[in-house]
């Protein structure tokens, strides 16, 4: 399948070349030009607001950029998503591994990724979880130690869209959504970071439901890790 979608994407290139999902400059999925005028931000911490926890699961979320500040990388998480262009994983990769680099914890440490699951019905129907497709990108530039995707978690209920929600909407429709994967044999320890991956946190409801089945299973040290964070 992946063979035949690779030699269709070459085709499809020759034919019509890529262009920036952002200015529509033919070359590149997400020009340089436009990355190099992304608004970015040094790592800070996100676990907390004032003296109050923001998550009870989640340690915090790192992401690279700010949704609302960056309209190019909207366009592009967006192109994405809905028009299957699975490329742009590169240059997201190389922005969230910029992040990852600016972090001290993360330094000598064994990184293991976790996609947030596709439901069975939502894959078949975008032919990729977008999701997954970050982490391994993310897995081929980490170049700082080791690295590994797991797909710890499974996703048992469809939730559909969340965009229109609230925030305690979106915690309600994902409660019982995810569980761990029992193809999986992972042991949890302690000297390992674990990052929840997945394109855009908002609310983080996604995010902190994904880390509560990992807490309830002995996992610790757990983080959301996105691209973009669109704040709510």
């Amino acid at each position: 399948m992946r063979a035949i979608k690779t030699i269709l994407r070459l085709i499809l290139d020759t034919l019509f070349p890529p262009a920036c999902a952002s200015c529509k400059k033919e070359g590149d999925f997400l020009c340089a030009e436009c990355l190099e005028s992304l608004a970015k931000r040094k790592i800070s911490r996100f676990s907390k607001r004032g003296s109050t926890p923001e998550f009870e699961n989640l340690r915090g979320v790192i992401y690279a950029l700010d949704y609302a500040k960056n309209p190019q990388i909207k366009a592009a998480i967006k192109q994405f998503k809905y028009k299957f262009t699975e490329e742009l994983a590169i240059p997201f990769a190389k922005l969230i591994v910029e992040k990852i680099g600016e972090l001290e914890m993360a330094k000598g440490k064994r990184l293991i990724l976790v996609p947030v699951p596709l439901h069975p019905k939502r894959f078949l129907e975008r032919g990729f979880n977008q999701a997954e497709v970050i982490a391994r990108a993310v897995q081929a530039e980490w170049l700082q130690g080791l690295c590994e995707v797991e797909e710890l978690l499974v996703r048992e209920k469809e939730t559909g869209q969340q965009a229109k929600l609230s925030k305690e909407e979106r915690h309600r429709n994902l409660a019982g959504a995810f569980s761990m994967n029992k193809k999986i044999v992972h042991e949890s320890k302690s000297e390992n970071l674990y990052f929840i991956v997945d394109d855009v946190c908002t609310t983080g409801s996604t995010l902190e439901n994904a880390a509560k089945v990992l807490r309830e299973k002995g996992f610790g040290k757990i983080y959301g890790l996105v691209i973009a964070r669109a704040f709510k």
